[in-house]
């Protein structure tokens, strides 16, 4: 009875692992016929940007290669140093098509593998950069960046800025510009300004105003001190890449001020304003020496090479203004005041890649009216005393004064619309070809008080 029962107890469990076994195999493969296959990746399998999840190798192959190729025929990754502009194309990017889908791992994401043709690509970089830069830059970082842009499909909006990768030293940063302008006095509150402030940081993308500064500092600055330290300024930055917003110049051009770079600020509504376009900073340093005021700007080189050139001089005769007086005998005359000849100058910066030309644009056209001889005349015999003086302009004189009459009707609706004072100019003066409406305020400043 025990060995009929322990036959009886083997048989059961014998077909109870019989029916286990063939239940899970043959369900396996009833998933199998009426679900599809078996080699399908999970949610979440992902190669570089792709999605590859419910796909077989195959067709997960097939979708990287399609990716891939999309994104070659339309990407360029743009890079860009200051002005100039320059692109790395989808060519020097190789893709590991084959080895990227091998390494796939089921249910994560895996690497999308490129190579970049390297040598290609520096050359490409060197020719935006300076030369005191090539050797200067974070190439092998550049190149990581970049290969992660392809490796994920990307197509960057804005440029990769080549100054990011620029290390900062005393081969890098260094002098770009300087000027200098004879002190005809020493003043002390000007020393001591400049003593407290011997550098200021022109940041990158921002715009300076002289006015703001001094006042930030609490220079005690007189109207002609600013003057002086803004047009060193504005000389300096004239052979650059900044742009000046705001500039004024006087009725007379100052002492020792050469004609084109005077730049005239006050504490009320004249100031000098300029914008640095660049991405990164630049320092304006100021010494005193020998009775000359240098000024100097450092910072990274710039791309192209600035020229500023102060175009021919026209100049204006000044009118004669007759003043009769009793105290002369009647044909007697007498010089009272010299006058001054007008300047109308237009300056221009032009930018060279190396001995190329890239482009001439007008920075400012500078007019400065003339001042009138002034003479003293007898009275003639039976005259009497006029009550105001006169004047004997000459027939060009005449011309002059009609133009500048129109000019200043000119003037008038233009500053209309620009919200500028009312200024006077000469018939032959042009509007510069600025981005700024502040070129009006650059010619004729202080003239309002004139005629």
């Amino acid at each position: 009875m025990r060995q009929i029962a322990a036959v009886k107890l083997f048989f059961v469990i014998a077909v109870c692992t019989i029916y286990l076994i063939s239940f899970s195999q043959i369900g396996v493969l009833a998933y199998e016929t009426f679900l599809g296959e078996t080699d399908r990746l999970p949610a979440g399998t992902m190669v570089g940007p792709i999605s590859v999840a419910n796909k077989s190798k195959q067709e997960a192959l097939a979708e990287i290669a399609k990716k891939v190729n999309e994104w070659k025929a339309d990407a360029t990754i743009p890079v860009v140093y200051q002005e100039k502009k320059g692109e790395i194309p989808a060519s020097l990017f190789t893709f590991q098509i084959e080895q990227s889908a091998r390494q796939i791992v089921s249910g994560r994401p895996s690497q999308l593998l490129v190579q970049l043709d390297v040598q290609e690509f520096s050359k490409t970089i060197k020719t935006l950069l300076p030369p005191p830069l090539a050797s200067s830059i974070n190439l092998e970082k550049l190149q990581n960046d970049v290969t992660n842009i392809a490796a994920g499909l990307q197509m960057p909006s804005e440029p990769i800025d080549l100054a990011a990768y620029v290390s900062r030293s005393d081969e890098t940063v260094q002098q770009v510009s300087a000027a200098t302008l004879k002190l005809a006095k020493r003043p002390a509150p000007l020393l001591e300004w400049i003593s407290s402030n011997p550098a200021v940081e022109i940041k990158g993308k921002s715009i300076f105003s002289l006015a703001a500064y001094v006042k930030e500092t609490n220079g005690p600055l007189s109207s002609e001190e600013m003057s002086m330290i803004a047009s060193a300024i504005y000389q300096t930055i004239l052979p650059t890449n900044f742009t000046v917003l705001e500039r004024h110049t006087s009725r007379e051009l100052p002492d020792g001020i050469t004609v084109g770079y005077e730049a005239k600020v006050d504490d009320r509504n004249r100031d000098l304003q300029f914008y640095n376009p660049n991405t990164t900073a630049y320092t304006l340093k100021f010494r005193v020496e020998n009775n000359r005021l240098h000024v100097a700007l450092f910072g990274l080189p710039f791309t192209y090479k600035y020229v500023v050139k102060v175009g021919d001089i026209e100049y204006f005769k000044p009118k004669t203004v007759v003043q009769y007086s009793p105290l002369l005998r009647p044909g007697e005359r007498q010089l009272k005041q010299s006058g001054k000849r007008g300047i109308l100058v237009k300056v221009k910066r032009e930018a060279y890649s190396g001995n190329h030309l890239v482009r001439t644009e007008t920075i400012a056209e500078d007019f400065y009216p003339p001042s009138h001889n002034i003479e003293l005349r007898g009275l003639e015999l039976g005259d009497t005393q006029p009550d105001a003086s006169t004047s004997e302009p000459s027939a060009a004189d005449e011309n002059q004064t009609d133009n500048n009459q129109n000019d200043e009707q000119t003037n008038e609706n233009k500053a209309e619309n620009s919200g500028q004072s009312e200024e006077k100019q000469p018939e032959k003066e042009q509007t510069p070809s600025t981005t700024n409406d502040v070129n009006n305020k650059q010619k004729n400043d202080d003239n309002e008080k004139q005629g």
